[in-house]
Formats: C-alpha cells, sequence, structure tokens
C-alpha cells in the first residue's frame, strides 16, 4: 500500500482480510494457489499432486533488478 492511498483504513482491513486463513483457504482451493500463511492447512488435490511447496531462496531483490531485461526479452519475442 503506498503511503498516499486515499483509503487507508480500507486498505489494511483489505490486506488483512488477504492475509486471514478464510482467504488462504479460498484462494489455496479456487485458484489452485499455495497459502501464503504457512499456518494454513487446506485439503486441495491438485497442491497434494505437486507435492511439499518449496519458497524460492532467491531474494526478491535480485529478482526486481532482472525485471526490465526480462521484459525486453519478451518484447522481442513478440510474447503477449
Amino acid at each position: 500500500m503506498v503511503k498516499t492511498a486515499r483509503h487507508r483504513e480500507a486498505a489494511v482491513r483489505f490486506l488483512e482480510y488477504l492475509a486471514s486463513d478464510e482467504a488462504q483457504r479460498y484462494f489455496a482451493n479456487g485458484n489452485n494457489e499455495w497459502p501464503a500463511v504457512p499456518s494454513v492447512s487446506i485439503r486441495n488435490e491438485e497442491l497434494d499432486e505437486l507435492g511439499q511447496f518449496k519458497a524460492d531462496s532467491v531474494s526478491l531483490v535480485k529478482i526486481a533488478k532482472q525485471l526490465s531485461g526480462a521484459q525486453k526479452l519478451l518484447d522481442r519475442a513478440g510474447y503477449r
């Protein structure tokens, strides 16, 4: 959330909801997404087939530094 957000309280409530057990289960089961909150338990056959979740050890800072070059590569390849 940006510091100049017009509806800061609503944004905070929305982020809190997204981190709730209820929302984490909803997205895990509805979109086959691993929960971002490790303590949330889910029952999802598709995710079970993938095995145990393993978080990547590459930092987001390192990934972000490559973003511009990756986008240029995709543009040159005509990826849409």
